[in-house]
C-alpha cells in the first residue's frame, strides 16, 4: 500500500471520507481512501455507492480489540453517517440499498 499523506491521527479519517490515503505519524491508523485500518484491522470500508462504514470496534459495543483501535473508531465516528457492528462486515462493500438495521 502507498500512502501519499503522513498526518495526525485525528486527520486520517477526513482523507478517507475523502477516498484519498493518508497515515499516521507512526503508521498504525491509515486508510487507502476506500478502507480504513488500525494497526492491520479494518475498522471502516467505503460501499459501492460511496457511503462511509465504521464498524463499532468498542467495548460498550461489546467488541473491543484494544483501547488505541477503540480511540481509533471514535475519530472515525466523528466523520460516519453510519456505525455497524463488526458483525455484518463481511460483503459490505457490494452491499445497496438501505443500511441492515
Amino acid at each position: 500500500m502507498s500512502y501519499q499523506v503522513k498526518t495526525t491521527n485525528g486527520e486520517v479519517p477526513k482523507y478517507w471520507v475523502q477516498g484519498r490515503s493518508a497515515k499516521s505519524g507512526n503508521g498504525q491508523f491509515s486508510t487507502d481512501g476506500n478502507n480504513l485500518f488500525s494497526y492491520n484491522k479494518r475498522i471502516g470500508a467505503t460501499t459501492t455507492s460511496g457511503d462511509k462504514i465504521v464498524f463499532d470496534f468498542t467495548a460498550p459495543a461489546g467488541h473491543k480489540v484494544s483501547m488505541t483501535t477503540s480511540q481509533h473508531v471514535g475519530l472515525a465516528k466523528r466523520t460516519s453517517a453510519t456505525v455497524m457492528s463488526p458483525s455484518v462486515s463481511n460483503g459490505i462493500e457490494t452491499w445497496q440499498g438501505d443500511p441492515p438495521f
